[in-house]
């Protein structure tokens, strides 16, 4: 009764709810939820706009480009459509496959909490609105694809672009057939909104670069604090 009392005081949730929530799949996004990749998106934002001639914008600006598509960014906050856009993702790829994608770094504790999960018997895959070219690489050179049963990113080629159809696709190459078994883990409310679309809950982490405010709002089942506490939901 006591463990039963701090968890839900802690997590605001129903304790039984959370009980017979048995999921087996569980799905990550990348940026701001395994790794800290704000300085290498941002640098990339900020070349790009150097180099099509438009306005640098300013830090907290820049965390807005952490999380939706890029297209998506660019046009909203700067006004861009048809070549002039294209131009901007063009230069923004540029440095990003240069050197932003290595502006990273792993969040303290995720490795244990996806070690953690694995020896669970989890199946866990990687849902992130960031090129799947890119999300690769990125797992791979910090040493979490050996966690992944399947690594998902976006694809202009083949029209996956916005978080729910990354999430789609990522469920589907699992072979999951029943959603009520899968769980995202995400920390903006893209993560959560995406996953409400496809029909599969949303874990919140507040460690990233979303608040539980934000997360709550959007409809998170439940938000954590730490890696450490993912694994503990489980």
């Amino acid at each position: 009764m006591l463990f039963e009392f701090v968890y839900i005081k802690k997590y605001g949730r129903n304790f039984d709810e959370m009980k017979k929530l048995d999921f087996d799949v569980v799905l990550f996004d990348l940026d701001g939820t395994l790794t800290d990749s704000v300085d290498g998106i941002i640098n990339a934002v900020k070349y790009a706009c150097e180099k099509i001639g438009v306005r640098q914008p300013d830090k907290e600006e820049l965390i807005e480009f952490i999380g939706p598509p890029m297209t998506e960014s660019f046009a909203s906050h700067f006004g861009l459509t048809g070549q002039k856009l294209d131009e901007a993702i063009k230069q923004y790829h540029i440095y990003y496959a240069e050197r932003g994608w290595k502006e990273n770094k792993v969040f303290d504790g995720i490795d244990s909490a996806l070690k953690c999960l694995k020896d669970k018997g989890k199946t866990l895959g990687l849902c992130t609105n960031k090129s799947e070219i890119y999300a690769k690489e990125i797992m791979d050179f910090f040493g979490l694809s050996k966690y992944m049963d399947f690594v998902g990113g976006s694809s202009y080629e083949e029209n996956r672009t916005v978080k729910w159809q990354v999430i789609d696709y990522v469920i589907k190459n699992l072979n999951v057939s029943d959603l009520k078994k899968a769980v995202m883990v995400g920390d903006r409310h893209y993560d959560v909104e995406g996953a409400n679309a496809v029909g599969i809950k949303t874990i919140g982490v507040t460690f990233g670069y979303g608040t539980r405010d934000e997360l709550e709002k959007a409809g998170a089942m439940t938000v954590v604090d730490t890696p450490k506490e993912i694994c503990e939901l489980f």
